[in-house]
């Protein structure tokens, strides 16, 4: 099922694009940020997205959470290789998920 955009406000108003944030930090499960909202740190659902997208989002996350430290960088040049690698793979991923209504910006 495609999610659908909020009701716009008036009747005959086209809603505005939602801008989806990609970018991991701390303290979060998923690498999901949407300014505007009630939440701002969003989450699979709140996109409706597939099991296995929002799946592999957490992977993701955990993977950057063990191999990447904010001073030292990432634990190998490895770690970091499959890090780009993936987030690019999850980033054309959410933007097939969410394109009809929504743009994601890749923010990492």
């Amino acid at each position: 099922m495609k999610p659908v955009p909020p009701d716009p406000e008036f009747i005959g108003q086209r809603p505005e694009r939602r801008r989806i944030r990609f970018f991991p930090d701390w303290g979060v499960r998923f690498p999901l940020w949407e300014t505007g909202t009630n939440k701002y740190a969003m989450e699979p659902s709140d996109y409706l997205l597939s099991a296995s997208l929002g799946r592999r989002l957490e992977e993701w996350m955990d993977h950057w959470v063990s191999h990447f430290d904010p001073f030292e960088g990432w634990d190998s040049p490895e770690a970091a290789t499959h890090s780009r690698a993936a987030s690019d793979k999850l980033i054309t991923e959410l933007r097939a998920e969410v394109g009809h209504f929504a743009d994601v910006l890749d923010e990492r």
